[in-house]
């Protein structure tokens, strides 16, 4: 999943942006996923979803145009990103988190060194005298602009598990995504990408250390290796359920 940024200030055109490359993202056969940050709660009003919400801790609602799944307190990005499954997530706002790239959005010249923290690809407003100052790169409002921003997302988004083990080199995973923003790295540099085996459980990467993923892809290779009707082991997917087993208590 490639994953970027989209920060600003109120009123400088995050969610119009964010809507017009999703729009765009999809026409080019992008599975597109977004995520919000918002510092106030949703207000669900005199529904019967409130009255839920007061004594139930998760609610769903299931309709037949969407569904809807609300949980009560605070989770992570990192944790939401797991409830996703998309080739490209876009994330409005949190503008405090440093292990993906960032559009940075802006509504004035001295907003750009606030706002600056080394991860922009770019910067983009909706104000045409600042394009023709030079202190944005891209229009909000201009569609080829919007194309160029579209494809820099395709070619450069990316995200890093935020664990900060320095094992690529870089003090913690910040001052790798500087880097690769930057065009000196990539994101293979990071040990968790360089594992030749990939393990999701409930549709979430587990991120496995160096060791682990030779262990567990030399304990797979094994047991896969002497089973006929196996044409090759290389580049290979392979779907495992794990069935409850039921105690011993409970066999007749």
């Amino acid at each position: 999943m490639k994953v970027i940024g989209i920060v600003g200030f109120k009123k400088s055109g995050k969610t119009t942006l964010a809507i017009a490359i999703a729009e765009l993202l999809k026409k080019r056969n992008n599975r597109v996923a977004v995520i919000k940050h918002s510092s106030k709660p949703v207000d669900h009003g005199d529904t019967d979803t409130a009255k839920l919400l007061k004594v139930i801790p998760q609610v769903a609602i299931i309709t037949p145009e969407h569904s809807e799944i609300i949980l009560e307190g605070h989770l992570d990005l990192k944790q939401i990103i797991t409830y996703f499954s998309a080739d490209i997530l876009i994330v409005e706002g949190f503008k405090s988190l440093k292990y993906f790239p960032k559009i940075v959005c802006l509504r004035k010249e001295a907003e750009k060194k606030e706002l600056s923290d080394g991860l922009a690809l770019f910067t983009a407003g909706m104000d045409v005298s600042l394009k023709e100052k030079k202190v944005i790169d891209y229009l909000i409002g201009d569609v080829k602009d919007v194309e160029k921003m579209a494809e820099q997302i395709e070619k450069r988004g990316f995200i890093l598990p935020d664990i900060n083990c320095g094992q690529c080199g870089y003090q913690n995973c910040y001052a790798l995504a500087i880097a690769i923003v930057g065009g000196n790295e990539s994101e293979r540099q990071c040990i968790y990408f360089q594992n030749n085996i990939s393990i999701h459980v409930n549709g979430k990467r587990v991120f496995l250390n160096p060791f682990m993923s030779r262990l567990y892809q030399n304990m797979i290779h094994g047991m896969l290796s002497p089973l006929k009707d196996i044409d090759s082991l290389e580049n290979v997917q392979i779907e495992i359920k794990l069935l409850s087993i039921e105690s011993k208590e409970n066999i007749s």
